[in-house]
Protein backbone atom coordinates (compact mmCIF):
# COMPACT_ATOMS: atom_id res chain seq x y z
CA UNK A 1 0.00 0.00 0.00
CA UNK A 2 1.79 3.12 -0.96
CA UNK A 3 2.37 5.71 1.82
CA UNK A 4 0.51 8.70 2.46
CA UNK A 5 2.28 12.13 1.33
CA UNK A 6 3.51 13.86 3.92
CA UNK A 7 1.10 17.27 4.90
CA UNK A 8 2.82 20.18 4.64
CA UNK A 9 3.08 22.62 8.03
CA UNK A 10 1.61 25.34 8.07
CA UNK A 11 4.64 27.54 8.40
CA UNK A 12 5.88 25.15 4.94
CA UNK A 13 2.60 26.34 2.97
CA UNK A 14 3.62 29.92 4.41
CA UNK A 15 7.04 29.67 2.81
CA UNK A 16 5.47 28.30 -0.46
CA UNK A 17 3.37 31.28 -0.80
CA UNK A 18 5.60 33.89 0.22
CA UNK A 19 7.80 32.46 -2.54
CA UNK A 20 4.80 32.27 -5.57
CA UNK A 21 4.22 36.13 -4.27
CA UNK A 22 7.57 37.03 -4.44
CA UNK A 23 8.11 35.14 -8.16
CA UNK A 24 4.93 37.16 -9.53
CA UNK A 25 6.05 40.38 -7.97
CA UNK A 26 9.67 40.28 -9.41
CA UNK A 27 8.41 39.43 -12.75
CA UNK A 28 5.14 41.72 -12.57
CA UNK A 29 7.34 44.61 -11.85
CA UNK A 30 9.70 43.75 -14.63
CA UNK A 31 7.24 43.61 -17.17
CA UNK A 32 4.84 46.82 -16.12
CA UNK A 33 6.26 48.39 -13.48
CA UNK A 34 5.88 49.67 -9.95
CA UNK A 35 2.89 52.14 -10.77
CA UNK A 36 0.75 49.05 -12.39
CA UNK A 37 2.14 46.29 -10.31
CA UNK A 38 -0.98 45.73 -7.54
CA UNK A 39 -1.50 43.36 -5.34
CA UNK A 40 -3.84 41.57 -7.01
CA UNK A 41 -2.18 41.46 -10.04
CA UNK A 42 0.52 39.78 -8.27
CA UNK A 43 -1.68 37.05 -6.31
CA UNK A 44 -3.50 36.74 -9.58
CA UNK A 45 -0.06 36.00 -11.25
CA UNK A 46 1.11 33.69 -8.21
CA UNK A 47 -2.00 31.71 -7.79
CA UNK A 48 -2.81 33.10 -4.29
CA UNK A 49 -6.16 34.09 -2.62
CA UNK A 50 -6.82 37.47 -1.97
CA UNK A 51 -7.12 35.91 1.68
CA UNK A 52 -3.75 34.19 1.03
CA UNK A 53 -2.31 37.70 -0.20
CA UNK A 54 -3.55 39.60 3.08
CA UNK A 55 -2.23 37.31 5.28
CA UNK A 56 1.07 37.65 4.22
CA UNK A 57 1.13 40.96 2.97
CA UNK A 58 -1.35 43.53 4.45
CA UNK A 59 0.09 46.61 2.03
CA UNK A 60 1.58 47.05 -0.74
CA UNK A 61 4.57 48.32 0.69
CA UNK A 62 4.81 45.31 2.69
CA UNK A 63 4.94 43.06 -0.11
CA UNK A 64 7.40 45.75 -1.93
CA UNK A 65 9.59 45.76 1.35
CA UNK A 66 9.65 42.03 0.98
CA UNK A 67 10.87 42.00 -2.25
CA UNK A 68 13.80 44.07 -2.14
CA UNK A 69 15.32 42.13 1.81
CA UNK A 70 14.18 38.86 -0.42
CA UNK A 71 16.23 39.74 -3.61
CA UNK A 72 19.47 41.06 -1.80
CA UNK A 73 19.59 38.33 0.04
CA UNK A 74 19.54 36.29 -2.68
CA UNK A 75 21.78 38.78 -4.50
CA UNK A 76 24.67 37.79 -1.41
CA UNK A 77 24.91 34.44 -2.42
CA UNK A 78 25.48 35.15 -5.82
CA UNK A 79 28.05 37.99 -5.13
CA UNK A 80 29.86 35.67 -2.94
CA UNK A 81 30.19 32.81 -5.71
CA UNK A 82 32.09 35.64 -8.02
CA UNK A 83 34.20 36.39 -4.96
CA UNK A 84 34.82 33.05 -4.08
CA UNK A 85 38.52 32.67 -3.94
CA UNK A 86 39.53 36.73 -4.34
CA UNK A 87 41.47 37.46 -1.68
CA UNK A 88 43.07 40.45 -2.83
CA UNK A 89 40.90 43.87 -2.87
CA UNK A 90 42.17 45.74 -5.59
CA UNK A 91 41.13 42.28 -7.96
CA UNK A 92 37.57 42.58 -6.00
CA UNK A 93 37.30 46.27 -6.85
CA UNK A 94 37.81 45.64 -10.11
CA UNK A 95 35.44 42.39 -10.47
CA UNK A 96 32.71 44.81 -9.08
CA UNK A 97 31.25 46.66 -12.47
CA UNK A 98 30.36 43.42 -14.41
CA UNK A 99 29.33 41.02 -11.20
CA UNK A 100 27.43 44.13 -10.59
CA UNK A 101 25.91 44.04 -13.91
CA UNK A 102 25.38 40.16 -14.27
CA UNK A 103 23.54 40.65 -10.79
CA UNK A 104 21.41 43.78 -11.29
CA UNK A 105 20.37 43.25 -14.46
CA UNK A 106 18.51 40.37 -14.23
CA UNK A 107 14.50 40.71 -13.89
CA UNK A 108 14.57 41.10 -10.14
CA UNK A 109 17.33 43.69 -10.26
CA UNK A 110 15.29 45.78 -12.25
CA UNK A 111 12.29 44.97 -10.26
CA UNK A 112 14.33 46.14 -7.40
CA UNK A 113 14.94 49.55 -8.95
CA UNK A 114 11.27 49.80 -10.00
CA UNK A 115 10.28 49.91 -6.27
CA UNK A 116 12.97 52.39 -5.26
CA UNK A 117 12.31 54.58 -7.79
CA UNK A 118 8.19 54.16 -6.74
CA UNK A 119 9.03 54.80 -3.55
CA UNK A 120 9.69 58.49 -4.26
CA UNK A 121 5.77 58.88 -4.10
CA UNK A 122 4.75 56.06 -2.04
CA UNK A 123 5.36 57.90 1.59
CA UNK A 124 4.57 54.73 3.59
CA UNK A 125 7.01 52.51 1.11
CA UNK A 126 9.32 55.44 1.58
CA UNK A 127 9.15 54.87 5.41
CA UNK A 128 9.88 51.24 5.53
CA UNK A 129 12.66 51.43 2.86
CA UNK A 130 14.55 53.80 4.28
CA UNK A 131 16.14 51.84 7.01
CA UNK A 132 16.15 48.64 5.06
CA UNK A 133 18.32 50.74 2.11
CA UNK A 134 20.75 52.09 4.69
CA UNK A 135 21.07 48.30 5.87
CA UNK A 136 21.91 46.87 2.75
CA UNK A 137 24.06 49.32 2.09
CA UNK A 138 25.84 48.48 4.97
CA UNK A 139 25.50 44.89 4.60
CA UNK A 140 26.85 45.33 1.22
CA UNK A 141 30.02 47.13 2.07
CA UNK A 142 31.13 44.62 4.69
CA UNK A 143 30.55 42.14 2.14
CA UNK A 144 32.55 43.26 -0.63
CA UNK A 145 35.48 44.27 2.10
CA UNK A 146 36.02 47.38 -0.20
CA UNK A 147 36.50 49.63 2.86
CA UNK A 148 40.24 50.17 4.16
CA UNK A 149 40.34 50.98 7.58
CA UNK A 150 39.44 54.52 8.45
CA UNK A 151 37.88 54.86 5.27
CA UNK A 152 33.98 53.46 4.99
CA UNK A 153 32.71 56.75 3.77
CA UNK A 154 35.04 57.10 0.54
CA UNK A 155 34.50 53.33 -0.17
CA UNK A 156 30.83 53.90 0.81
CA UNK A 157 31.15 56.33 -2.34
CA UNK A 158 32.89 54.03 -4.43
CA UNK A 159 30.03 51.17 -4.00
CA UNK A 160 27.29 53.48 -4.57
CA UNK A 161 29.28 55.05 -7.69
CA UNK A 162 29.14 51.06 -8.85
CA UNK A 163 25.89 50.17 -8.31
CA UNK A 164 23.69 53.32 -8.76
CA UNK A 165 25.86 53.17 -12.91
CA UNK A 166 24.68 49.31 -13.11
CA UNK A 167 21.41 49.84 -12.29
CA UNK A 168 20.95 52.50 -14.78
CA UNK A 169 22.82 50.55 -17.44
CA UNK A 170 20.14 47.99 -16.44
CA UNK A 171 17.52 50.53 -17.55
CA UNK A 172 19.65 51.62 -20.73
CA UNK A 173 19.36 47.60 -21.73
CA UNK A 174 15.69 47.87 -21.69
CA UNK A 175 15.55 50.94 -24.02
CA UNK A 176 18.70 50.69 -26.10
CA UNK A 177 18.27 49.92 -29.77
CA UNK A 178 21.36 47.11 -29.34
CA UNK A 179 20.92 45.85 -25.80
CA UNK A 180 23.99 44.46 -26.17
CA UNK A 181 25.98 47.01 -26.42
CA UNK A 182 25.19 48.54 -23.00
CA UNK A 183 27.67 45.85 -21.50
CA UNK A 184 30.15 48.08 -23.20
CA UNK A 185 29.58 50.48 -21.18
CA UNK A 186 30.29 48.44 -18.11
CA UNK A 187 33.48 47.11 -19.51
CA UNK A 188 34.64 50.85 -19.33
CA UNK A 189 33.93 51.38 -16.01
CA UNK A 190 35.88 48.78 -15.01
CA UNK A 191 38.74 50.42 -17.42
CA UNK A 192 37.75 54.03 -15.45
CA UNK A 193 37.92 51.89 -11.83
CA UNK A 194 41.58 50.07 -13.39
CA UNK A 195 42.99 53.87 -14.05
CA UNK A 196 41.85 55.10 -11.02
CA UNK A 197 44.26 52.44 -9.13
CA UNK A 198 47.18 53.32 -11.04
CA UNK A 199 47.00 56.76 -10.45
CA UNK A 200 46.40 56.46 -6.95
CA UNK A 201 42.75 58.40 -7.28
CA UNK A 202 41.10 55.75 -5.68
CA UNK A 203 42.57 53.11 -3.24
CA UNK A 204 41.28 50.08 -1.01
CA UNK A 205 44.45 49.86 0.80
CA UNK A 206 45.14 53.01 3.07
CA UNK A 207 42.54 55.85 4.35
CA UNK A 208 42.45 57.70 1.76
CA UNK A 209 39.41 59.87 1.06
CA UNK A 210 37.69 59.75 -2.43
Amino acid sequence: MAEKPRRQTQAERSAGTREALLSAAIETLHEHGYAATSTMLVAEKAGVSRGAMLHQFRTKADLMTFVVEAVFEEELERYAEYLSGMTDPEQRLLAYPEMAWDVLSRPSGVAVLEILQGSRSDPQLCEKLAPVQTRIEEQALAFTHLAAPGDTRGAMAVMRLIVWAVRGLSIAQVLAPAPGSVRDSVKLLRRLIEAGLETGVLSVRSGKDI
